[in-house]
């Protein structure tokens, strides 16, 4: 875990490092999927898929949506996201973004239904390597304070694979996905 926390945390601050390369702004229209697991607390540690996307509606105003299936012995786990938000040019590599979300979260044991706030950075360190940071606010039933951190690395301008770490209050979140570009 320790190891894992100085990864997030170095993936984070490069995040907010602006590096002058032959990189295009990040971009705003995909889709992913792959591989999600948490690392809960009590030993819940549900693993399993997860699907989103952005979509961009005009040079700064953007879609998202999210959805995670997960499953832990006989328990099943769902959660969606649905929301928007506003994204910031800060050079020709970098973008700040702020968003508001509708979350829902679905278990054998638990149904809620909340919202998230979030601020973060994306940039292309270099035209295939893109790094982003995160800092949120997750409210269902009560507040949690969210960070995370990622990288993508494209093999072409469409095609990336790329990974995530979130540090919730009462679990962590791994991800691998494979992302689509258009």
């Amino acid at each position: 875990m320790k190891a894992t926390s100085i990864i997030a945390l170095t993936a984070l601050s490069a995040a907010f490092i602006s590096v002058p390369a032959m990189a295009d702004t990040p971009d705003w229209r995909y889709v992913e999927g792959g591989y999600l697991s948490y690392d809960g607390d009590g030993g819940f540690d549900p693993d399993g898929l997860q699907v989103n996307g952005k979509y961009l509606l005009d040079p700064n105003i953007y879609v998202n949506g999210e959805f995670g299936w997960a499953e832990t012995g006989n328990i099943d786990f769902t959660t969606l996201t649905i929301g928007g938000g506003y994204r910031f040019p800060l050079n020709n590599t970098t973008d700040a973004y702020v968003g508001a979300n509708f979350e829902r979260i679905d278990a054998d044991f638990y149904d809620d239904n909340g919202y998230s706030l979030n601020a973060g950075v994306r940039s292309m360190l270099t035209p295939e390597l893109e790094v982003n940071g995160e800092l949120g606010y997750l409210d269902l039933d009560d507040g949690d304070v969210t960070l995370k951190a990622g990288a993508y690395y494209y093999f072409n301008p469409q095609f990336a694979v790329g990974a995530s770490y979130e540090f919730l209050d009462d679990a962590d979140v791994f991800q691998v996905s494979a992302r689509y570009a258009f």
